[in-house]
């Protein structure tokens, strides 16, 4: 399925205000289809009445993450109605992002979340020409290094990377009952529930 297209869809069913937010969705859908890396191609994605957000899997699955801190405070501190989907790309079909979208319970999802979050270890500095990491707590700032040349970006890295690996294949393994559905079906309930829950 063209993954953008959908979530579009969806946003446009739940999304009111500050709808430019799923520009950065579209943008880290586009780098995660291009990158080699397996774990960047799962991904959790929200639509809430005010913005969207999407983020790695395994950044929500690190505690004190900003993905994590974010995917937690949409549960605790609103009361606005979200709709939010496990995200698994595939690959791309004529200039779109394929993949799989796995409708989540938010209520649920972010409780389970916030029981199995697994704790940062350190934070990797990544440059263009190389990478650094230093302790999670330690002060960093995004000048260029004089070896690995400018910075990229950060990624917190779990204690203990086996145990996220683990986390991240029980995810999958979660959704693998998932039957497919009729994508229109499900827009037209979706649809549906929106007048619902403003009537």
């Amino acid at each position: 399925m063209d993954v953008i297209a959908a979530l579009e869809a969806i946003m446009h069913q739940n999304t009111a205000y500050y709808q430019s937010d799923f520009a950065y969705d579209i943008k880290m859908l586009r780098e995660a289809t291009r990158s080699n890396q397996p774990e960047d191609k799962l991904l959790l994605w929200l639509s809430r009445p005010s913005g969207t957000f999407c983020f790695r899997e395994r950044d929500v699955l690190l505690k004190d993450t900003q993905a994590y801190n974010t995917w937690k405070f949409c549960g605790e501190q609103t009361h606005d109605r979200i709709l939010a989907y496990a995200v698994e790309l595939t690959g791309a079909a004529n200039g779109t992002v394929q993949g799989n979208l796995y409708e989540l319970d938010y209520q649920q999802h972010f409780q389970h979340i916030r029981d199995a979050a697994l704790p940062v270890g350190a934070n990797r500095l990544i440059y263009e020409s190389g990478m650094r990491e230093i302790g999670p707590k330690e002060h960093f700032n995004s000048r260029s290094d004089k070896y690995f040349g400018e910075f990229v970006r950060y990624e917190m890295q779990p204690r203990d990377p086996e145990l996220l690996q683990a986390a991240i294949r029980q995810e999958q393994r979660s959704r693998e009952p998932a039957r497919p559905g009729d994508f229109k079906e499900h827009l037209a309930a979706l649809h549906t529930g929106l007048i619902e829950a403003e009537a």
